[in-house]
């Protein structure tokens, strides 16, 4: 079996890989598109079965899916015409999926929130991309929807060290339960839907990921001590602040659509309300990564 993974330089496409490679499947050949050949680890190419090409999901020439089984498609995160982007990207790969004559399954992964027409910033990247690929022809679909990954707590980890440690969320307030999933989880999650011999029950098949509990930005605060081994503080963004504080390291053209996406997770938002309230909502499947272990993980050798 020949799975494929579209495009492979995210910090999501390197736990998938990971996670096949440490599968060891029998007779499955990996192969990796990066734009970059000089950014694939060394670690990757010491496995038989991996194959890096040189191939940019922008440029519809460069991509060949012949002779794959199943596609993990993604959109690479960019700070200019991010919508305009992922059309470009999903209209390439569907192309490519469909002339392959090969192709049985497509993964997107997508995000919760995809389903919303508006109301979530940077989210609707991923709306625009599984409406592009909605009628992809392909034997099988499957559009997985991770939620809050806990890996962006670490993002900053500056301000982790010291003497005094402390951390900021654009979370509030900070006792506020949510759905957050680990990136490792979600790499196990994609490795299986590549390799998998379960037929999806519907086209599209859509799932959400999860952690094995939601977690509040008190419950990181709690988490960062415990890897630390001393006390952290938090300093909790108000919502009237997100602004201002996105404006600090984003570009000013994409700080409003940031500042929406975080304002639909909070309670009032458009993912927060429907994740309290949605009963008929996607299946719903739970990684086993624990935010303490994600986040002593993360840590290790950064701090």
């Amino acid at each position: 079996m020949r799975v494929t993974i579209a495009a492979a330089g995210t910090r999501t496409g390197a736990a998938t890989i990971q996670s096949l490679i440490k599968k060891e499947t029998a007779n499955t050949e990996i192969y990796t598109c990066y734009r970059n050949l000089a950014k694939v680890p060394d670690a990757f190419k010491e496995y038989p079965g991996f194959h890096a090409v040189q191939a940019d999901v922008n440029d519809k020439s460069s991509l060949d899916f012949a002779g794959s089984h199943s596609v993990l498609a993604m959109t690479p995160p960019v700070f200019e015409n991010s919508h305009e982007q992922s059309r470009t990207v999903c209209t390439n790969i569907k192309e490519a999926v469909e002339k392959s004559g090969t192709v049985k399954r497509l993964i997107l992964l997508s995000s919760k929130g995809a389903e919303f027409e508006s109301g979530v910033g940077e989210i609707h990247t991923n709306h625009l991309a599984e409406q592009t690929l909605k009628d992809t022809n392909v034997e099988e679909l499957l559009f997985v929807r991770p939620c809050y990954f806990m890996d962006n707590w670490t993002e900053m980890t500056e301000t982790l060290q010291g003497d005094e440690p402390f951390f900021m969320s654009s979370i509030t307030p900070i006792d506020y339960k949510f759905p957050m999933v680990a990136n490792q989880d979600i790499g196990t999650a994609l490795a299986m839907g590549l390799t998998s011999s379960y037929a999806p029950p519907k086209k599209p098949y859509i799932f959400e990921l999860h952690g094995p509990e939601d977690y509040s930005p008190a419950d990181v605060q709690a988490a960062f001590a415990a890897a630390l081994g001393k006390p952290v503080k938090i300093q909790p963004i108000e919502k009237a602040d997100l602004a201002g504080f996105f404006s600090e390291f984003l570009p000013p053209n994409v700080v409003p659509s940031y500042v929406e996406m975080t304002e639909s997770i909070l309670p009032d938002g458009r993912i927060g309300e429907s994740a309290s309230s949605s009963e008929n909502g996607p299946d719903i499947v739970r990684g086993k990564t624990s935010l303490n272990d994600a986040m002593k993980h993360a840590l290790a050798g950064t701090v």
